[in-house]
C-alpha cells in the first residue's frame, strides 16, 4: 500500500471514528441509493461526509451470498460494497474506488441472532455501516 493511500485511509478512519479494514472483491450488483443510503441513516455525520466528499455511481458490487453457505438467502448481497466514485479533494477531483465496510448480523426464522460459523440457518441479515476505504482505481 502506498504511503498516500495509507495516509488517506488513516485520515478517513480517524475522521469517522472507525477502523479501516481491507476486504476481498465482491460479485453481486447493488444500488448505492436503494441499498447503501438507508444503512447510513443512523449515522448522519457519516452520511453527510460521504455525500459531500464523493460523487458515487449508483451501481456497485457486494458479496453475493451463495446457496451452500446460506441456502435460505437466495443470492442476497452483503458488504463490503465497492463503488466507482469521484473524490472531491482539496487538490481537485480524483477517480477512486469507494469501499463501504459493514457490520453484519445473521438471524434465523425466529429472528434469533446466529452466533458462530454455521450460517446455514440464516434467513435474514442486518447490516450497519462500519467504515469506508478509498482506493485508486485498478490500473492506476
Amino acid at each position: 500500500m502506498s504511503t498516500g493511500k495509507y495516509f488517506l485511509r488513516v485520515i478517513l478512519a480517524g475522521c469517522l471514528g472507525v477502523g479501516a479494514i481491507p476486504f476481498a472483491y465482491a460479485d453481486g450488483s447493488v444500488s448505492f441509493t436503494s441499498d447503501i443510503v438507508p444503512m447510513m441513516k443512523n449515522r448522519p455525520i457519516f452520511e453527510q461526509f460521504i455525500t459531500q466528499s464523493f460523487s458515487i455511481t449508483d451501481t456497485g458490487w457486494g458479496i453475493r451470498i451463495n446457496s451452500p453457505t446460506m441456502p435460505h438467502m437466495g443470492g442476497a448481497r452483503m458488504g463490503p460494497y465497492r463503488f466507482n466514485a469521484i473524490w472531491h479533494s482539496q487538490k481537485g477531483d480524483v477517480p477512486v474506488t469507494l469501499i463501504i465496510d459493514t457490520k453484519t448480523q445473521f438471524f434465523d426464522t425466529h429472528h434469533r441472532e446466529i452466533i458462530g460459523d454455521d450460517l446455514r440457518k440464516t434467513t435474514s441479515i442486518t447490516e450497519t455501516v462500519d467504515s469506508i476505504e478509498v482506493e485508486s482505481p485498478k490500473g492506476n
